[in-house]
């Protein structure tokens, strides 16, 4: 290859990078807005907090379906017509939820969003490390493609509650869903796989230059394996850790005096406090590995919820939210990451999509009986110890995990 051409795909890279950053600002839009739509939903339907976030759960579940059927299609064809396709499904699910009148369409409404937003996890997560596999700041251009997660909270978590406001919420789903639809759009037709080979055929032909993996590995073998096992338990952790704080944060806010505007900016904040975080994530990465980032990551958030259980005030709020923003954004980057580190590129956009996918039915589950907590309880204390000391397992396994999943 000549220089002339080895300059063209260079700068190539970082368009794909800024591609895959477009394509992940869709989970920072959902996961972090489609909470702000809570109280008003729950005002609306005259439904409780169980209910309602019954309706998250199928989102997530749709998620989950979505993330392991993109990364496993991604591995062997080229993400342009999978984005294309969940670009329809995640925008016309989040349009139709303006249509929202039981709660049977409340959960089919958030599911078939889900169906389209999972591949913006997947797709643009394994597509990036593919690229830069190989090469010097693999690891800072992953904490940008995740770093659109953060951004995407920042944007839409203040600009769903002015929606809200001015708008109604109703008014509010169709313009989300118009820009869902037309930022995957857009981000899927400058993602493409390297050197336009399908997923499969270009792992396949990177790996007869470096690769640390056995031949005899399979999709199937590695995730019987106990460093995919863990792994996944870890992503999970992180994963339902943040689900019940994004769902339930500017609820448990509100009930202790704090105002909805001031909440929803919060929620919105933990998006744009988490970039540097993801960021610096990256940079640590390349000097520790990953599997330290992750042990650091999951042991501080669960300091995090220590002071989340104190919550009285708006300045607490904001403190709790600059702290779990970073240590969230650190633990976000860290598994995709870390599933690169152990187990190479050759199946990474299908096993990205099996451990999220098992994260996001966990992290289904999360809001859901936080919900059932409080309406049980009266409070979400309860909630937040169980999840601190799960935590606290996790950053145990991460410290102590040996990775024997490659072999020479």
């Amino acid at each position: 290859m000549s220089k002339e051409s080895r300059s063209k795909t260079n700068l190539y890279t970082w368009f794909v990078v800024a591609a895959c950053f477009g394509a992940t600002l869709i989970i920072g839009e959902t996961f972090h807005s489609l909470g702000v739509f809570f109280k008003p939903l729950e005002n609306e339907l005259s439904l409780n907090r169980t209910a309602i976030s019954s309706g998250y759960t199928a989102f997530m579940i749709g998620v989950a379906i979505s993330s392991i059927v993109a990364g496993r299609l991604v591995d062997r064809f080229n993400p342009r017509p999978i984005l294309l396709v969940c670009a329809l499904l995640a925008g016309g699910g989040i349009m139709l939820c303006s249509q929202i009148y039981t709660i049977e369409q409340l959960r089919i409404f958030y599911f078939i969003a889900g169906l389209g937003v999972g591949a913006t996890w997947s797709v643009p997560g394994s597509t990036v490390q593919r690229w830069f596999h190989g090469k010097d700041k693999g690891g800072l251009a992953l904490a940008i493609v995740i770093s659109g997660v953060g951004v995407g909270g920042l944007i839409f978590a203040p600009l769903t509650n002015h929606l809200i406001i001015n708008y109604g919420w109703r008014n509010a789903y169709v313009i989300l869903g118009i820009i869902t639809f037309l930022i995957i759009s857009i981000s899927s037709f400058l993602i493409k796989n390297k050197a336009g080979l399908p997923g499969e055929l270009q792992v396949q032909n990177e790996e007869q230059h470096a690769s640390t993996m056995s031949t005899s590995y399979t999709t199937g073998s590695i995730v019987k394996t106990m460093p995919f096992i863990g792994l996944t338990f870890l992503v999970c952790l992180a994963e339902l850790t943040f689900q019940a704080i994004a769902v339930h944060l500017v609820p448990h806010a509100t009930d202790v005096g704090i105002s909805t505007t001031s909440s929803a900016l919060a929620l919105g904040l933990i998006g744009g406090i988490s970039i540097p975080g993801r960021i610096f994530s990256g940079l640590l990465s390349e000097k520790t590995g990953w599997q330290k980032v992750m042990a650091i990551s999951l042991v501080s958030i669960a300091l995090c919820l220590i002071w989340l259980l104190l919550l009285k005030s708006t300045w607490m709020l904001y403190c709790f939210v600059v702290l779990y923003g970073i240590c969230h954004g650190m633990a976000m980057t860290a598994e995709v990451g870390i599933l690169g580190e152990f187990f190479g590129m050759r199946w990474l956009g299908g096993l990205i999509g099996i451990s999220s996918s098992i994260a996001f039915v966990a992290a289904a589950l999360s809001p859901f009986l936080m919900g059932y907590i409080y309406d049980t309880t009266g409070s979400y204390s309860t909630a937040f110890i169980i999840i601190l000391g799960l935590l606290l397992l996790g950053s145990f396994i991460a410290i102590v995990m040996k990775n024997k999943a490659h072999s020479t």
